[in-house]
Formats: C-alpha cells, structure tokens, sequence
C-alpha cells in the first residue's frame, strides 16, 4: 500500500509539474499580451493628447494673433482718422505701419476699393479681385464687422499673408493691415505629424506609428527611415487592427506584437513591441518555476514518506469531510474523531479554531468600538442558518437589537435584506459602493461584500457625514456665492449635458446680459451697492416663470439665461419680454435713500433657428447684447 501510494503521488507531482508549467506559460504569454495592449493603448492615448495639445495651442496662438491684430488695426484707423493729412501721404503711412509693426496697411473707399496705403502696387484693387480679397466683402453690408482673415495667400503675390479689417469710426473708409505671420508658420510645421513623432521616444524593441487611414501611407513614426513607405508593404495589416485588441506580425523580417486605434480623423496610431523584447522573462520564469516545483515536490514526498506509517486512511477520511464543510463555510460543524490520542488531539485543536474563527466578530467588535469609525462587518455561508455580525451592525442600520437578532437568525432574509439596499444606489448611472439605506431618508452607507465560494463577507460603514460634506462641496463649487446663480463652470458643465440631448431642449432661447451702469454704482455708491444692485439683476433672471431654465453668472457684470423645453420660439420669447418688463419697474435703494432703477442691457438667440453648437448660439447673442448697448441699453435685442 505504501509503494502504491507513493507511486501514485510521484506520478500526480509530475503531471501537475507538467501542467501547471503549461498553465503558468500560457497565463504568461496572456499577461505579457495584455501588459502590452495595456502600455500600448497608454502611450496611444498620450500620442493623441499630444496632437490634440499641439493643434489646441495652434487654436490658441490664432486666436491670440486676432485679437493683437484688430487692435493694431483699430490704432492705425485711429491714427488716420486724427491725421487726415497723412492719409495720401506714402512715407507717414509707412511710418505708421513700422511704428504698429505691421508689413500693409491698405485704405479702402466706401466701395472697397484700395485708394492708399504703404503698397502702391496695390491700389485699385478692391474686395472682388480674387478670392482672397472677396473675404471681406460683408463688411460692405455691416460697419460693425472687424474681420481676421485666416493665413491665406494674398491676391497680388500669392504670399502667405494675414489680413484683418475693420470701419473707421467715422465711417469715411476700410482700414486693413496685412501681417506675415512667422511666428503661426513654425508653430504649423512644429504640428508637422512627422516632425512630432521624430520627438517621440521609445524603448529598444518598441516602435510607434502614424498611418493614413485611407491610403495606408506612414506619416509619422519614431523610426525616420520609414516615414513615406506603406503600412502592408511593412506588414502591418490595419484589417487586423479594426476588429482585434492586438495581433501579432511580421514587420522587417522580425516578429512583432502590434496595437492600433484608430482616431475621429481616421489616422490609425500604433504601437509595435518585437516578440524577442517582449517575451525575453518568460523562458526564464519557467526554468525558475519548474525548478521550485521539483524541489518542493521532493521535501513533499520525503515527508510524506516518513510519516505514511501513522496514516490512518478512516479517521483521516472523517476528518477531511468535517474539514470540508469547515471550509465551505460551515462553522457550526465539530470534529470529533478518539481512535487514537494524536486525532483525538488534532479534533480538539480544530475545533478551538473553529470556535476562534466564531469568536472573531466579538473581536472585531471589540475593536470598532473602540475606533471612532461607523464600521460594521457580516459573514454567513450557504451551509449555514446564521448570519455572523459585528455589535454596531444595528447602529448604522437604524435598527434594535430584536429586528437584529431577528434577521441574523434568518441567512435568506439577511441575504434579502442586503439585496434590498444594493437596489438602491447613491448614483443610479454609475454604480458604486454607496447605496441609500432604505427607509431611512438621508442616510447613506458604503457596502462592499466579497464572495468566495459558498462564503459571502461584507463591510458595511456609515457615510452620511462623507456625503453631505461631500454634497455642500458640490454645491459651493457650482454655485455663485454672490448671486447665488450656477457659476461659470457649472454652466458650461450644464450646456455639454443639455445639448448633448436635443429631445429634452426642443426649442430654446440663450439670452446674454450685461448690467447697466454699475462702474457708475460702484464708483458712487461703493462696491457693496454695486453688489446688490448685481444681485438685484440676478433675481430678474432668476425669477422667470419658465419650466426649464439656467440662470448664471458668467464673469463681474455679465449674466446667461438659458431657458428650453418650450414649444416655440414664441413661448420663449414672451418669457423674455415678461422679464425685460419687470425690469422695467424694478428699482433699488440706495443708501442716500433714493432709488436707482435696476437696467440690463441684453441679447438673445434661438435654438434650433439660429444654430446648433451653443458656442455659437452664445457668440451671437452677446453680439445682440452689445448691439443692444449701442443702441441706448436698458433693453432685449434679438439677434438678426
């Protein structure tokens, strides 16, 4: 019997050896795989935000060149209105140009014809000659216009120039400046894709890529040399890319593990490790595994060996089926084998654990107690009638020590109990830990429980505190503390959700306000006047009857109302006009004891008449406000 046995278990060792190297290759080669899609799609993500970066500041400095060069155009038709005499005159206004550091400047008639300037060439032409000149011919149509041309090349030369222009004030003329912008020309080829991923750096083994996604073209990639060949010609197949996390090929005779993604813009971006760096650990993690395994498979037979005279084939037996249920979770099992003084010895010793392990939710109780931490923790086991529970269980629970006793006695009603609050999420579109406590308004918990086999373990910890401080942070950041509107942030927060769902905005109005005289309050009256008279206007807005809306505060004196779910056009509109008619009436108090009338001046839009995107909407209502400004304030002007 002992030959048998231990032949048996020499021959079990050695196939479990064998098996469990071909699992631990297997799992290796499958961790090493995902490790790598892992990195891949990591360094794949900070690839694109590095484009999305470079084109964001691209954005950035344009906009900037803009606004530096209607400033520089304003000047210069500042300078030519108070000096009229310089107006023909070739060297002042090419002094003019060199004092604004501007390469042209042109000065158009009333029909848009070039009559003087710094480039004599020029004169004559007006805004139909070519297609860079008819950019600006709105301005024909509006004086208020001031226009930045992006970076074209200019009708005459075909030399990449950037025009902007605007009206004189006194409306005699168009005044243009022409700038080359070196400074937007190296930020451009800096974009270059090719000259980004020459920047990149990688390790030995590694590679990174930019592909065409309709030509198959490499763009761009750490490797210079391959920049312009083909993806296929390669042998990196993007048919594989589009339908699997990762596949493996050949690229320049050497194998490779590849990852690609594929961008909104249709450019695939890519990652390639070669299977010699990529999976150079795992011959030696085998050797090292096989090698632990047959010396730990020795000392296990030796000893095995050495005590197979005391085995005892019945009590062992009856031991490991009490053991069995031990493990499974049924704790109220007791081992009780006397057919010789060791067993009677091992069946004492298991069953103080046992009874230890029992004992273990009086420690745990012992301890929370004495941690000022709402923590209460459960075990119960399919096995098993009882639920085992810590003393603070019924604390956090809300619950007296008889409805606790009751439902600890019962495993299926715990277990419904505890189903019953997992119902309840704090956030039901994204699930976390923190569930509401059902019956108990305002009161919140985080429950994780862990199931191994037939045993379920659980925490349970009273967050009500965390969650209230957590909602007042939330509502001090959203909200503006003056006004008591949504703030900035939040608004624009908001205006992503919103249009994200045109069902639920259906027709909807964005008005822009801006407070009439309130440097003058401020300059009067002192600022904390001028802060009522703020808040005065927030209620204005705040106080409209409509179903939906959002009412913020945008910066110092400048306020959005948004208002949607409205039928029509017209129902919107007549929430504006009830608003703009109590503004009419509405009057402040100063402290001299007079009263100052509350005026805004505003302009407002529609969604979807006038557009889409509420960038948009709100750059073209604000353009309404100031149209409204000009025109005598303390009214709503519709955006036409």
């Amino acid at each position: 019997m002992k030959r048998a046995i231990t032949v048996r278990l020499c021959v079990a060792i050695l196939l479990g050896m064998l098996f469990t190297l071909l699992v631990s290759c297997f799992f290796q080669v499958r961790g090493t795989q995902e490790g790598a899609y892992q990195n891949s799609v990591l360094r794949i993500k900070q690839v694109k935000q590095i484009l999305a970066q470079n084109d964001t500041e691209i954005e950035r400095l344009k906009n900037n060149l803009k606004e530096d060069y209607i400033i520089r155009a304003k000047a210069a038709a500042y300078i030519v209105e108070n000096h009229s005499e310089i107006e023909y005159d070739l060297e002042e206004l090419q002094k003019v140009a060199a004092l604004l550091q501007v390469d042209e400047l042109h000065l158009f008639d009333l029909e848009g014809t070039i009559y003087s300037g710094t480039e004599p060439k020029y004169y004559g032409y007006n805004f139909e000659s070519g297609e860079q000149m008819s950019y600006f011919l709105p301005l024909l149509k509006d004086t208020s216009l001031q226009m930045c041309q992006d970076l074209t090349p200019n009708t005459a030369e075909g030399k990449l120039m950037q025009y902007t222009a605007l009206w004189r004030d006194d409306q005699k003329g168009i005044i243009q400046i022409g700038m080359e912008p070196t400074r937007l020309i190296e930020a451009l080829e800096k974009n270059e894709i090719p000259y980004i991923f020459s920047h990149l750096t990688t390790d030995p083994g590694h590679a990174i890529y930019a592909v065409d996604g309709e030509s198959g073209e490499i763009l761009g990639a750490t490797d210079t040399e391959i920049v312009g060949r083909f993806a296929e010609e390669l042998g990196i197949q993007l048919g594989k890319a589009a339908v699997g996390r990762g596949f493996s090929t050949e690229i320049g005779g050497e194998k490779c593990y590849c990852v690609f993604q594929q961008q909104d813009t249709g450019l695939w971006i890519g990652v390639s490790s070669t299977h010699e760096v990529l999976y150079r650990k795992i011959p030696e993690n085998m050797m090292l595994s096989a090698a632990s395994m047959a010396l730990i498979s020795v000392v296990v037979i030796l000893i095995i060996l050495r005590h197979i005279d005391r085995y005892i084939l019945s009590g062992i037996s009856t031991i490991i089926g009490k053991l069995t249920q031990i493990t499974n979770g049924n704790l109220d099992t007791r081992i009780e084998v006397n057919s010789s003084p060791e067993f009677t010895e091992l069946s004492d010793h298991v069953n103080q654990m046992v009874q230890s392990l029992l004992d273990t939710t009086d420690k745990l109780s012992l301890i929370f107690q004495n941690v000022n931490i709402p923590v209460a923790a459960f075990e119960y086991n399919q096995d098993m009638d009882r639920v085992m529970a810590t003393n603070r269980l019924g604390d956090i629970l809300g619950l007296s020590a008889e409805e606790v006793d009751r439902l600890l006695a019962d495993r299926s009603r715990f277990s419904r109990w505890i189903d019953e609050i997992l119902a309840h999420p704090l956030d039901p579109k994204s699930p976390g830990d923190v569930y509401a406590l059902p019956g108990r308004n305002g009161h919140f918990v985080k429950l994780k429980t862990y199931v191994e086999g037939n045993s379920t373990l659980g925490v349970l910890i009273d967050v009500t505190d965390d969650i209230a401080e957590r909602q007042k942070i939330v509502n001090e950041r959203d909200m503006d503390l003056l006004t008591g509107l949504t703030s900035r942030r939040a608004f624009f927060h908001r205006m992503e959700e919103l249009f994200s769902r045109p069902d639920e905005l259906k027709t909807a109005a964005i008005l822009m306000a801006d407070v009439d005289n309130l440097k003058y309050v401020n300059d009067s009256y002192g600022h904390e006047t001028g802060d009522r008279l703020l808040q005065a206007a927030a209620g204005l807005l705040s106080g409209c009857e409509a179903s939906f809306q959002v009412a913020a505060r945008l910066s110092g004196d400048e306020f959005v109302l948004v208002l949607y779910g409205c039928e029509n056009a017209e129902e919107a509109e007549g929430f504006l006009h009830r608003i703009e008619a109590r503004m009419r009436e509405k009057i402040l108090c100063l402290p001299d004891g007079k009263e100052y009338p509350v005026r805004m001046s505003a302009g407002y839009v529609f969604y979807p008449e006038h557009g889409t995107d509420y960038h948009e909407l709100l750059r073209m209502a604000d353009q309404a406000m100031y149209q409204a400004k000009r025109s005598g304030k303390c009214r709503f002007v519709r955006y036409e």
